[in-house]
């Protein structure tokens, strides 16, 4: 493994996602390390039992996600000559050039992480690590204030703020390991974003659409961003019609599908499988925003019919 710029995947499941990564970084010349414990020690079984649930995914998969941060933790501790490291997800698709890119980038930050401008005044208070850098301190500091964060009234009172505001808008969602990202990455002043342009070169957000760190910043074809493979490389097209060189894909959710056909070239089935999952995706969100409107409806009446009390 390479000590200066390594690629780390938290993964304990061997399918077709990570294999799809493991081939990108191959051709893209990048090392990367699979991560395949599951024992995350005595830290996060503490974290376990302070662990307040606020998300409208299911508990054990929101822990899981807090759970690769103590994995890497015990990780860089049996392995100090690992000093920065960039994490990814499984289903991410590397290109060449995407660790000078992202050396870059970072400079001399402890953290950066994907995230895309608010919109409407609504803030998600969130900050992806699909594709994020670290230094071994940024990691360690991080693990600790996750730690702090669910286990101190202020903490969780902070965390309970924001899943209301989730549930008030009637959306998706909640607390998750982004929105610790999110709040530790600014009060730390680690907040530069990973998928901002740089000389041409980009990071991707999430494939599902044109927005990226700036709204309606690329052009769509189908149901994702529109790829181009020019000399070996892969190129987004902006908005305004310049060629943008990217660096990394990110197959959010169920986009997964669409990995291999972006791996091989197929561009126009990633744009119809992209789009099928899309008219899914947005039924889906339509039928629990209903939901919601009903159960809001339901505790106001609730609240009129009883009785006053003497």
């Amino acid at each position: 493994m390479n000590p200066t710029l390594p690629f780390i995947v938290v993964e304990d499941r061997q399918n077709k996602t990570l294999a799809l990564c493991r081939e990108s970084a191959a051709l893209a010349g990048e090392p990367l390390f699979v991560l395949s414990d599951t024992d995350a020690g005595p830290a996060y079984e503490r974290f376990c039992r302070s662990y307040v649930h606020l998300s409208s995914n299911p508990p054990e998969f929101e822990k899981i996600c807090f759970r690769r941060y103590f994995l890497l933790a015990q990780f860089l501790e049996s392995h100090p000559e690992v000093r920065e490291f960039v994490l990814i997800d499984s289903d991410v698709l590397l290109f060449q050039g995407a660790a000078p890119h992202i050396a870059r980038l970072a400079g001399k930050s402890d953290f950066s992480g994907s995230c895309m401008q608010s919109a409407d005044g609504w803030n998600p208070c969130q900050i992806s690590p699909h594709v994020s850098y670290w230094t071994a301190n940024g990691l360690r500091r991080f693990v600790a204030y996750v730690l702090d964060s669910y286990a101190t009234p202020s903490g969780r009172r902070k965390l309970r703020d924001i899943a209301g505001r989730f549930a008030a808008r009637g959306v998706r969602g909640g607390v998750s390991d982004m929105t610790l990202l999110y709040l530790w990455a600014h009060a730390t002043g680690n907040d530069a974003p990973i998928n901002r342009v740089l000389d041409g070169t980009v990071i991707d957000h999430n494939i599902n659409g044109m927005h990226n760190l700036v709204r309606r910043e690329f052009k769509v074809l189908g149901g994702a961003k529109r790829i181009a493979y020019r000399d070996g490389k892969a190129w987004l097209t902006s908005t305004a019609g310049e060629l943008t060189r990217v660096v990394a894909l990110h197959f959010q959710g169920s986009a997964k599908m669409a990995m291999p056909f972006a791996l091989r070239g197929h561009t126009h089935t990633v744009a119809a499988v992209t789009y099928a999952l899309q008219m899914a995706r947005r039924a889906k969100n339509n039928s629990f925003r209903a939901g919601a409107f009903v159960r809001r409806l339901f505790d106001t009446g609730r609240v009129s019919r009883a009785p006053v009390g003497k």
